[in-house]
């Protein structure tokens, strides 16, 4: 590590925290894609660093969301619905944009391919690849990707918009 970067504990933990901050501003959320659709991201539990425990209402059930850091440096998201878990991604933040990646992906060096998953910078849209996250197929468009935005961010300028 050089002078200049952050310890990969202390930039999930981060992360984190940015997610709880934005989502307390902004927790209306459209479904761009599939049968499109509103939900409100309700912020259950936050420790400082530690965990963020988000409650969503999707496809007529509840789904709870849980962020934290791992060891590895990057952040965990889990999202568990009737008591079984039916998503994982591993979230970075390598340049301005977060990165989603499936659990037990096989991350090129120097990240040479686009990631499966990524948020924008200010955290307001969010892209996910159904190849990658086969149980979000119902959600996707024809191109394979569900999409989703913060209910009052506009979406003039947003790279590969749906």
């Amino acid at each position: 590590m050089t002078g200049g970067e952050t310890p990969p504990g202390i930039a999930a933990a981060a992360a984190l925290d940015d997610f709880a901050d934005a989502l307390g501003n902004a927790p209306r959320w459209l479904l761009e894609t599939g049968g499109g659709g509103a939900t409100t991201l309700r912020i259950c539990a936050h420790r400082q660093g530690e965990r963020l425990e988000i409650l969503a209402e999707l496809a007529g059930g509840p789904v709870q969301i849980v962020l934290e850091p791992h060891a590895s440096g990057w952040l965990s998201i889990a999202a568990v619905c009737s008591g079984q878990e039916v998503f994982r991604a591993w979230l970075d933040r390598p340049y301005e944009e977060y990165e989603f990646w499936p659990e037990g992906a096989a991350i090129p060096a120097g990240r040479t391919i686009d990631p499966p998953g990524r948020i924008g910078k200010r955290r307001n849209w969010i892209n996910l690849s159904a190849a990658a996250w086969p149980q979000l197929a119902r959600f996707a468009n024809a191109a394979g990707i569900v999409a989703a935005i913060e209910a009052e961010a506009q979406t003039m300028g947003r790279p590969d918009s749906p």
